[in-house]
C-alpha cells in the first residue's frame, strides 16, 4: 500500500512524497519499516502521529 501511494505521488508531481496520521499502535511500522519520519503529534487530528516520507525515502523504500 505504502508503495501504491508513493506511485500516486509521482504520478501527481509530488515525487514520491507521502505524508499519514498513525494509530499508535502502526506507528513503529512506519518509522522502522517504511523509513518515515515521525513529525510528532497532531493536535488537531485526534492526537494521531504525523509521518512523512521525502523523495529521497520513496527512490530508496521503491527500489
Amino acid at each position: 500500500m505504502i508503495r501504491a501511494a508513493i506511485e500516486v505521488s509521482q504520478e501527481e508531481g509530488f515525487r514520491g512524497r507521502i505524508g499519514l496520521h498513525s494509530l499508535p499502535q502502526s506507528a513503529g511500522f512506519y518509522e522502522r519499516a517504511c523509513g518515515m519520519s515521525d513529525l510528532g503529534i497532531d493536535g488537531t487530528k485526534e492526537n494521531l502521529r504525523y509521518f512523512e516520507m521525502t523523495s529521497e525515502h520513496a527512490a530508496l523504500f521503491s527500489s
